[in-house]
């Protein structure tokens, strides 16, 4: 099979000419956890909604399995375990009926593996039998990440898949996902929390008011990302002395400097060598640290 999603130059426009996203052209491979991340409002919804056909793009197609997004929207649902946002509009099910009811579109749907699934998670006959409406956010989330996956996708699409869960359901939430993808399945998922993307996804698209700005491993995105230095002085230095070309200060205060290395280390460590330091530290980047520097980069045009 070739990619399990592919969109060209996706496009969707709402009133007034507002951007919900524009021209996106991204590959999904079979077997992936792929990471579309973005802050809020920056178009992740309504490119899940594009795909999964609750949306119809003003230009531009989606196609998944290799098929048509809208013409052959049946037949991929089939195949799809979607978690949204929220399950407000079936507040008034209990957990079993929703459970049950969401089952119902699926001729794939498995008790054994539901069984699995409400003991993973914690979710026990007596939680079943309440009203969604009654559940805590956790609660809720919970079932949603439940019949998302009872009936063996083939695609998962997530959209903020761990809002409202303690880190001891998220550590069992990402055990999922690799357990999935080691059985043939691929996962799409749309965040805005950094650390999720970073334990689990294999590639990652940033998104930004819509537009997609990059799309690079996780790996690979650390690699670009010049080294982070911090530097204590012991008393005050004028900055003039210490620009140089093998770094770029980005927050100074008189006595103390964070800096992007760009550079020979050891011209850095030769200017340092003049002065009395207090602390010397090059922190380990973080995915955040990333996504903000091509914010950042997108923001000034670069």
């Amino acid at each position: 099979m070739g990619f399990i999603i592919e969109t060209s130059a996706l496009t969707k426009y709402y009133a007034k000419k507002v951007v919900g996203i524009e021209n996106l052209s991204l590959t999904v491979e079979a077997g992936e956890i792929y990471g579309f991340l973005g802050s809020n409002g920056a178009g992740k919804t309504t490119t899940i909604r594009l795909l999964l056909n609750l949306l119809f793009p003003c230009s531009g197609g989606a196609s998944i399995f290799g098929l048509d997004a809208v013409k052959h929207h049946l037949q991929i649902v089939r195949r799809i375990g979607y978690l949204p946002s929220a399950v407000l509009p079936f507040k008034q099910l209990t957990g079993s009926g929703f459970l049950d009811y969401m089952g119902s579109f699926f001729p794939s749907a498995d008790a054994e593996e539901r069984k699995r699934l409400l003991d993973r998670f914690e979710f026990g006959a007596e939680d079943l039998k309440r009203k969604i409406k009654d559940y805590s956010s956790g609660m809720a989330r919970k079932i949603a990440i439940i019949q998302a996956f009872q009936h063996r996708p083939e695609l998962v699409v997530l959209d903020e898949p761990t809002e409202g869960l303690d880190p001891v359901m998220q550590h069992r939430f990402y055990q999922l996902l690799r357990e999935y993808r080691q059985q043939g399945g691929t996962v799409f998922i749309s965040s805005h929390h950094l650390r999720e993307v970073e334990r689990v996804c294999d590639r990652a698209a940033i998104i930004r008011k819509g537009r997609l700005v990059t799309v690079e491993t996780v790996q690979h995105l650390f690699e670009r990302m010049a080294p982070l230095i911090h530097v204590v002085f012991t008393g005050p230095v004028p900055r003039e002395q210490l620009e140089d070309e093998a770094w770029e200060i980005t927050d100074w205060n008189g006595q103390s400097l964070s800096a992007c290395l760009h550079g020979d280390i050891n011209r850095v460590i030769r200017l340092l060598g003049r002065y009395q330091l207090k602390s010397l530290s090059a922190p380990a980047l973080s995915l955040e640290d990333v996504f903000l520097s091509y914010y950042r980069e997108d923001e000034h045009g670069r």
